[in-house]
């Protein structure tokens, strides 16, 4: 009987634990014929990065942009007239390989340590900005992109009754709205499932791409009874999701 009830006390413990609506959105890419595909990525030579005064600082086999994360071979640090790769994208399974010290207090791909719990509210939309989005949501102005302009268009209308976080493989609360236009950092499926267990928002809406869709997180979420949009549902824009937060607004911003 003991065992019983114990049995019951977790599994309680753990329906409270998870939002009592998940919207789970994995986002593909703008459709565009193979004449416009070569321009996914600008070219970004070094006289860009002056222009700029921002220093791509040598890493690895590349170095690394505060705008444009992490930019395969030597353009841009310290040379002239390179030319940028496109960033090359990480998934969820490749994010394993990344150790993250905890004593660290800022690393490139593990986030900034934070003090303590952010400040709740019922409804909670979080934002991925790991490089991947950068095939989702690209402006070549880095302070303007699809995302900033849901927020902002949420902001205006519901004020702080609607919370924004970011995340790649941390999360954190928005500041400016612009913060949701970085496209660089990694992804980790496995704290996402581990975010929505723990969240305590009455819901939650995930912004991700398409990269980050797998069976394992789909059972997840199907687990949970998680609306789920893209993914084996069909493609779905960033067109798609703004009309959708429009409805979001007139549902809890009345």
């Amino acid at each position: 009987m003991r065992k019983i009830l114990f049995l019951y006390f977790l599994i309680s413990v753990s329906a409270l634990a998870v939002p009592d609506e998940v919207h789970f959105f994995f986002v593909s890419p703008k459709r565009t014929s193979l004449y416009e595909g070569f321009n996914l990525f600008p070219i970004l030579s070094g006289s860009y990065l002056a222009a700029n005064e921002t220093e791509c600082v040598p890493m690895g086999d590349g170095c690394f942009h505060p705008q444009l994360g992490f930019v395969e071979g030597d353009a841009g640090a310290g040379k002239k007239d390179q030319i940028l790769k496109p960033l090359k994208t990480i998934n969820s399974s490749e994010v394993d390989l990344v150790k993250c010290d905890k004593g660290n207090y800022f690393d490139i791909f593990c986030g900034k340590a934070t003090g303590g719990p952010s400040r709740r509210t019922g409804v909670e939309v979080w934002i991925d900005t790991s490089s991947s989005m950068r095939n989702i949501d690209y402006n070549s102005d880095p302070q303007f992109c699809e995302r900033r302009t849901i927020v902002k268009k949420v902001r205006d209308a519901c004020g702080e009754k609607i919370n924004f976080q970011i995340f790649d493989t941390a999360k954190k609360e928005l500041g400016v709205a612009s913060g949701s236009c970085q496209n660089y950092g990694l992804n980790n499926q496995k704290k996402m499932i581990k975010w929505i267990k723990d969240s305590n928002a009455k819901v939650v809406y995930l912004i991700t791409d398409i990269d980050e869709y797998s069976i394992e997180l789909r059972d997840f979420l199907v687990s949970i009874s998680a609306q789920i949009y893209g993914g084996d549902f069909g493609a779905y824009s960033m067109k798609d999701l703004q009309q959708f937060m429009d409805g979001a607004v007139s549902k809890y911003c009345k």
